[in-house]
């Protein structure tokens, strides 16, 4: 048994994610001498260093050295080279990442084999930077803006996928890698097709799991992926929005200590809303009913294509931009704990309005302007104890619920609605000071 880094859940085996939070594991990889560091490898990749293992293989950095270039060398471990279904699948992982030509997928450079097919090696582009599930265990949570930057590019490498004839199958934050680009941070790629499925085999294809076998992270499975039924693009995005979910929350929608039970509830039960789960997190509505709309259990009622959640969250995003919310760039903690401690909250994370409440209040506090102006100056008076503001207006405006959300997700920003409040509640005061007078 292993801790969790983060939660301190106490982990069995060595996955490469908590199945309490979700948290990325990383675990000592220290291998002693390696035989392999040092070695020319097809003549062209000199190996420097060991970067990573999984169960399939281990990842070295090398050096392409006509090209002085750093890549990434996947060799199959040893012992698995027997296995024809696992040699065949690290081929078939080579022969689906080079179908795809775009800058959030992967990149292979070559294919091969040594030592009289002993050593089965796969060169592809060098990557250095955090998976996603480090990145949600170390950053979260995330402004808005940046949840909707990543997510947006891991649509973008699933419709490359998708319109190759490919489905993943494996999608999870340790395939999503980000790192900062010279003209972008949080620059994706999506990783590590080997066990994904080519929809449009040709004549020498042979499956390589039989009708009914599992195959995938069972944390990130579609219901019809647990079931073992046909797969298409849909149970990808199923698996985006388990990702989506757990970036907003922190946590996975479906947990069980076994993984019969986290298929389970994949396939019956439904999952909490992100803002019950997290009401400390105060994220935009928008992008909540875009995770529980990939969370559908029949897959005819998500998204069709990967193209169309990122259209829903390019439009999210717009209208976030328009009605300059806050949580766009703030940070969703601090957000909801900006709205806690706004006066008169009384404990509401966020303000309940709707169009028609907005305009009382928009009246309210011109009719105080008005009267105010339409005064003569009052003579000099001794001081009175001012009367205090009258709390009706700017009560009805009040949500007292913890998890409250706006009525009119389209509506006004927060921090619009917090100032017509405060003018309201000191227009109250100018009328009862005038009237008092």
């Amino acid at each position: 048994m292993n801790p969790c880094t983060k939660c301190g859940h106490q982990i069995e085996g060595r996955p490469n994610f908590c199945p309490n939070c979700g948290a990325s594991q990383t675990y000592d990889r220290s291998v002693g001498d390696d035989p392999l560091i040092g070695r020319l490898i097809d003549g062209t990749y000199l190996i420097e260093s060991l970067v990573g293992q999984g169960a399939m293989g281990r990842v070295y950095q090398a050096q392409h050295t006509a090209l002085r270039k750093k890549v990434a060398l996947k060799i199959l471990r040893s012992s698995l080279v027997g296995d024809t279904t696992v040699v065949k699948r690290f081929e078939r992982e080579a022969l689906a990442a080079s179908r795809l030509n775009h800058p959030n997928c992967i990149t292979i450079y070559g294919f091969g084999t040594e030592d009289d097919g002993d050593l089965l090696w796969m060169a592809m582009e060098f990557v250095q930077g955090r998976d996603l599930g480090m990145l949600i265990a170390e950053d979260s949570p995330l402004a808005a803006r940046r949840v909707l930057h990543i997510m947006s590019q891991v649509c973008e490498a699933l419709d490359e996928a998708h319109s190759a004839k490919i489905v993943h199958r494996d999608l999870k934050p340790a395939n999503i890698v980000c790192f900062d680009h010279r003209r972008t941070s949080d620059f994706v790629k999506v990783l590590d097709f080997g066990i994904a499925k080519i929809i449009d085999p040709d004549e020498n294809y042979q499956p390589l799991t039989r009708d009914g076998i599992v195959c995938g992270t069972p944390a990130y499975m579609s219901p019809e992926q647990v079931q073992g039924f046909e797969l298409d693009n849909r149970s990808d995005l199923f698996s985006l929005g388990i990702i989506l979910y757990q970036t907003l929350t922190g946590q996975l929608p479906f947990f069980a200590e076994s993984a019969v039970e986290v298929a389970t509830k994949i396939v019956i039960e439904e999952p909490v809303p992100p803002s019950q789960v997290r009401p400390d997190w105060s994220y935009p509505p928008e992008l909540e009913a875009i995770a529980l709309k990939l969370l559908s259990k029949k897959k005819e009622d998500r998204y069709s294509h990967a193209i169309e959640v990122k259209d829903a969250l390019d439009d999210c995003r717009r209208r976030l931009e328009e009605r300059q919310d806050p949580s766009l760039e703030m940070r969703p903690d601090e957000l909801a704990e900006l709205m806690h401690d706004a006066p008169r909250l009384e404990g509401a994370s966020t303000v309940r309005i709707n169009d028609e409440e907005l305009r009382q209040a928009q009246a309210a506090f011109q009719a105080a302007r008005s009267a105010a102006r339409s005064q003569p100056t009052p003579v000099a008076q001794p001081a009175r104890p001012a009367p205090r503001p009258q709390p009706q207006l700017a009560a009805s405006l009040m949500s007292t619920p913890t998890n409250a959300r706006r009525v009119d997700a389209g509506g006004y920003s927060r921090t619009t609605v917090a100032i017509v409040i405060a003018l309201a509640v000191v227009a109250a005061a100018i009328v009862g000071l005038l009237m008092f007078n």
